[in-house]
């Protein structure tokens, strides 16, 4: 028995499946608390990990394999989620992985011109209010880019603290 699919799920990540490359680049410090100041003194450090995007329940997610070793030499494990829902056209975003608590909070977002941008709100461990906001852009055929930034004034100002610049496997 066949099921024609019937929903228009959105397109906006379908760049993205296959296998990356990807140069990380993030502040170092524990920048989920507002009283520490990373601004223009925080150091970057920089690894290499890789990626693999696949789509699933007929193209209305895509699930996404991050992993990489951080300069502590420490094993990092991403998942992420990415599920588009026909009725608003809005993607959301899970994102878990093997080092922090689990949180199945979703950032919400849509693209533009080619530009996604997600936002989320949530309770850093000393209780303040911390926007999340992610940027994928830079989409070709064979690159695409993901930033993170954070922001304790309501949006007002923000801080890029981790960038991902992917390179397409061979």
């Amino acid at each position: 028995m066949t099921h024609e699919h019937t929903q228009n799920f959105g397109h906006d990540f379908d760049a993205l499946i296959g296998t990356w490359k990807v140069a990380n680049r993030r502040k170092a410090g524990n920048y989920f608390l507002a009283n520490q100041a990373l601004g223009e003194e925080a150091v970057w450090e920089e690894f290499q990990g890789r990626d693999r995007f696949e789509k699933q329940l007929d193209g209305r997610a895509v699930v996404e394999h991050w992993e990489a070793t951080l300069p502590s030499g420490e094993r990092a494990l991403g998942l992420s989620i990415k599920a588009f829902e026909p009725t608003t056209q809005q993607w959301s975003i899970i994102w878990i992985d093997n080092r922090n608590p689990l949180d199945y909070r979703p950032l919400y977002g849509t693209f533009e011109n080619g530009i996604g941008t997600f936002f989320q709100v949530i309770e850093t461990p000393d209780g303040q209010p911390l926007h999340v906001r992610y940027i994928w852009d830079e989409f070709t055929a064979a690159t695409a880019r993901w930033q993170q930034a954070f922001s304790f004034d309501g949006g007002e100002h923000w801080e890029t603290n981790w960038i991902m610049n992917f390179t397409r496997e061979a």
